[in-house]
């Protein structure tokens, strides 16, 4: 990661979530009501926990939790704290980054709340400079795909709707290992111009490999 630069050894990636709007839900499902769906932004979402590094490479995300659901809870259920926790616990002592919505772990780094002193703020700042990583993560992959953009809504029920997110993830992932950049960064893709974007990387890797 940015160990060298910032002074973090041991990072392996930075954690944030992100609201992902959808249509309304039924709200008479008795498992699910789409009240849940509900969130602080004020429309029906999914919050969408998603893990990178610092290439931006997606390395974990779970699409599986309604709008209101809270970043910390949703990661309270996550596989990578199990496996993050058990790690620790071996003597391998890895971390990842969030901001002050998760709670400081062994294996997640939390900014300080109220500094103290110098070495706190600095902490701080390199804190924010690597975990930007992920918000920018999260900007590139709903410019990529803007049917998962601010003020766009996937009108598909839950279930589905994670995984078409899923796959704009995946996506995303197969852009950066084929060295793609996002040619247009601040514009609107039509469908259209999406498939043929898709058709010329793709392309273009089956030619040169």
């Amino acid at each position: 990661f940015m160990q060298m630069e910032h002074g973090f050894p041991g990072i392996i990636g930075c954690i944030d979530c992100t609201q992902i709007a959808i249509i309304a839900p039924p709200t008479n499902d008795p498992e699910q009501p789409g009240v849940i769906f509900y969130c602080r932004k004020h429309y029906y979402s999914l919050n969408v926990q998603i893990i990178c590094d610092a290439q931006l490479n997606i390395l974990n995300i779970n699409a599986r939790f309604p709008g209101s659901a809270h970043d910390a809870a949703i990661w309270q259920t996550s596989t990578v704290l199990g496996h993050l926790r058990e790690t620790y616990v071996n003597g391998q002592h890895s971390y990842l980054l969030g901001d002050s919505g998760y709670p400081l772990q062994p294996w997640l780094l939390t900014p300080i709340l109220r500094p103290q002193n110098a070495q706190e703020r600095r902490y701080n700042e390199a804190h924010m400079s690597v975990r930007n990583v992920v918000e920018r993560c999260i900007g590139v992959l709903k410019q990529r795909f803007r049917s998962i953009f601010k003020h766009r809504v996937l009108n598909y029920d839950p279930y589905r709707a994670a995984h078409i997110i899923y796959s704009c993830a995946i996506l995303h992932n197969l852009c950066i290992l084929m060295q793609d950049q996002l040619e247009d960064y601040d514009g609107m893709y039509s469908a259209k111009a999406l498939k043929s974007y898709f058709l010329k990387i793709f392309s273009h890797r089956i030619l040169t490999t």
